[in-house]
């Protein structure tokens, strides 16, 4: 038997509110910081060592990003189920970031020519690479490019993987029914093992 949890929508409210007022808090506390690192980039120092005890110091870059509106505060915590595609979203000019988090569609081209709207939250990983380079979305002509080298990418990949007919493991080879070897392929087998 399973059980379903049941939360009620306050808590839910209650939690999106504080979560809210959290990303909002860190958003000013980033502000704060680059305002001291344009004082002295030296502060830099002092706030990780007034903080040591609480703050990582990998955070320390991550909170110039924020506070600089070079990464949206909501890649602070994640904000992408998927680690590759957040690095492809971080990597994006700020205001295409928040056109993302705001959930806005972008036309992606599909191999047969015709388009479909994404969400870049929705996509997969190959689809945001697909439409986001280093410094924005890529156009119609610039997708098709990316889908004609990726195809050709995997065809080549393809002719590459040779299947043996035998295998080697734990110092023994293991050849399949009815093998026949030329001398090269007996001297490769020799120089794996």
């Amino acid at each position: 038997m399973t059980t379903k949890a049941i939360v009620d929508s306050k808590r839910i409210e209650a939690f999106r509110k504080a979560l809210g007022a959290s990303v909002d808090n860190i958003v000013e506390a980033s502000r704060i910081y680059v305002e001291a690192l344009d004082e002295n980039p030296r502060n830099a120092e002092v706030f990780a060592d007034k903080f040591r005890d609480f703050v990582p110091p990998s955070a320390w870059s991550r909170f110039e990003a924020v506070g600089r509106k070079w990464m949206h505060p909501k890649l602070l915590m994640g904000g992408m189920a998927d680690r590759k595609k957040g690095n492809i979203v971080k990597r994006l000019p700020y205001s295409l970031q928040e056109r993302i988090f705001d959930r806005e569609r972008f036309a992606l081209l599909l191999p047969g020519g015709d388009t479909m709207q994404i969400d870049v939250l929705e996509a997969t990983v190959n689809q945001a690479d697909q439409l986001c380079n280093k410094t924005g979305l890529r156009s119609q002509s610039e997708q098709k490019s990316w889908l004609e080298e990726k195809f050709i990418s995997d065809s080549l990949k393809k002719e590459h993987v040779e299947v043996m007919p035998y295998t080697i493991g734990d110092g023994r080879v293991s050849f399949r029914r009815n093998v026949s070897l030329t001398r090269a392929e007996v001297r490769r087998l020799l120089q794996e093992m």
